[in-house]
């Protein structure tokens, strides 16, 4: 049975409807991993190309030290790749009936938590730049509020001129149900 009450981020309201979550897009995710599979082609390049030109590594006590740093440098790659999976997923974006909630992972013991009220909005702006978000429909999202508070800034998010329509048909929304009758 599907929990409908399930809260889905930290000091969410009871009775807030949640109308999109949402995350990067899963392409930068990929540039992330083609940058560590880098790392994971240095080491086959190393076993492949650099221990049989050199001899003398077959020999010990080389052997053993070489297979030590060789699971020592495994052993970070597979942290790599669980750190760029977490930020990914811990990095995102509610947008719901009341407010707009961005929750960005900075690093694994870093995270911040903005929020802003419909009622605070002043502009959404949208930009798509560059041939992958163009193609891939991707871009950031802008939304300024008004006074001295924070701006909002929604990075390489997919969809990003529905979420911006989406953000101004919640303000309207709110708004007209804050009018007095």
């Amino acid at each position: 049975m599907k929990d409908h009450n399930r809260l889905l981020f930290p000091g969410q309201k009871t009775n807030e409807h949640v109308y999109l979550l949402t995350r990067r897009h899963w392409i930068v995710l990929a540039k992330e991993i083609v940058v560590w599979l880098i790392f994971v082609v240095l080491l086959l390049i190393f076993d492949n190309t650099i221990l049989p030109a050199f001899p003398a590594f077959s020999e010990p006590p080389f052997p053993q030290i070489i297979n030590l740093l060789k699971s020592l440098y495994i052993m970070f790659l597979v942290m790599g790749l669980l750190i760029i999976w977490v930020i990914y997923y811990l990095n995102y974006q509610v947008i719901t009936n009341e407010r707009i909630v961005d929750i960005d992972q900075k690093n694994l013991l870093y995270h911040n938590t903005s929020e802003l009220h419909l009622q605070s909005l002043q502009d959404v702006t949208v930009e798509v730049k560059g041939v992958l978000p163009t193609f891939f429909n991707f871009g950031t999202v802008y939304i300024q509020t008004a006074g001295t508070a924070r701006n909002f800034e929604f990075d390489n998010i997919p969809n990003p001129h529905s979420v911006a329509k989406l953000i101004l048909e919640l303000q309207q929304k709110f708004q007209s149900s804050q009018r007095p009758s």
